[in-house]
């Protein structure tokens, strides 16, 4: 029994070494090409329920198990938000690696519940990519999101129009983590093909 000892201690010697090597390389920052990468700053999210274009919940729940792009915006916006989704697209289509592709989910979270109904998002998204996730939920509940994130918008509503109005909202695209955790920012203007790279990188590295 004591000769076989030193063979213990040796293996869980061998053990932690090995462990203690996997926790350094997949902790190691990574160098984004296209955005800003979080690592071990990962930011746990406040609790939120958002209804998706099916009418189902979309939560944090919901988020688990895949890298999350997210993109906050309105289906009524002229000009930046259907760029953006279209960034998006393209990127998806320019990573060559299916088990890749198939570890993202994009969703595009909508800032003006009042407008966007889930029959509304779900031909929105669709049309740039039939996986695209829309989501929205009254202010209330939508800030409790936006807050966590960091993420600003505001109604520019005129009080003669209720209608007709444009919503200011931030350009950015937030990367959470298969925890549902707040792990990068890439910043407008996008760029597809660098972002397929970087969303390439971060997946194979961790």
């Amino acid at each position: 029994m004591k000769k076989s000892t030193p063979y213990i201690i040796t293996l869980i010697a061998l053990v932690l070494g090995f462990g203690g090597s996997w926790y350094f390389q997949s902790s190691k920052p990574i160098t984004l090409e296209a955005g800003r990468w979080y690592g071990d700053q990962a930011k746990t999210l406040a609790d939120f329920e958002l209804r998706d274009q099916n009418n189902q919940p979309f939560g944090i729940e919901q988020l688990k198990g895949k890298w999350n792009l997210l993109y906050f915006g309105f289906t009524h916006c002229p000009d930046i938000c259907p760029i953006s989704l279209q960034t998006l697209a393209d990127m998806m289509e320019a990573i060559d690696d299916k088990q890749v592709r198939d570890d993202i989910r994009v969703s595009f979270i909508s800032v003006d519940p009042d407008r966007d109904t889930p029959a509304l998002l779900k031909s929105y998204v669709e049309y740039f990519n039939p996986s695209f996730v829309g989501a929205t939920a009254p202010l209330p509940e939508l800030k409790k999101l936006t807050a966590s994130i960091g993420i600003a918008h505001k109604l520019e509503k005129d009080s003669d129009d209720q209608t007709s109005y444009l919503v200011t909202h931030s350009g950015a695209i937030v990367l959470l983590n298969p925890q549902a955790e707040l792990s990068g920012l890439f910043s407008a203007p996008h760029d597809a093909l660098a972002m397929a790279r970087d969303m390439t990188k971060i997946i194979e590295h961790n």
